[in-house]
């Protein structure tokens, strides 16, 4: 094998390195630090009201890709997660990347 296919070899498995690092972290945000922050459950809207409301939370937004809820019970994100989320990122990491509707 050549040097150069050896470069970008090494190069592109530490990219999917970072990268698997980059979103195991978003995914295990939400499980760390005090109750009652918001979350972003990532999906379809309407099932996403619906996943939230069976884990009791409330609805603070409908993005477009995510939904932002919020809840005081420090088990929320794993009643997400019981009731269908596929994923669940910190609040203001989903605020940050999912456009409002409107936009």
């Amino acid at each position: 094998m050549s040097t150069t296919i050896k470069r970008i070899t090494r190069t592109a498995a530490q990219l999917l390195m970072v990268l698997g690092a980059w979103i195991a972290i978003l995914l295990a945000m939400p499980f760390v630090g005090p109750a009652g922050r918001q979350v972003a459950v990532i999906g379809n809207g309407s099932a996403a009201v619906r996943i939230i409301a069976a884990a009791g939370g409330r609805i603070v937004e409908v993005r477009r890709g995510a939904t932002l809820a919020h809840s005081d019970d420090p088990r929320f994100v794993q009643r997400l997660y019981a009731n269908g989320a596929r994923a669940v990122v910190e609040g203001r990491i989903g605020a940050g990347c999912f456009a409002t509707n409107g936009a």
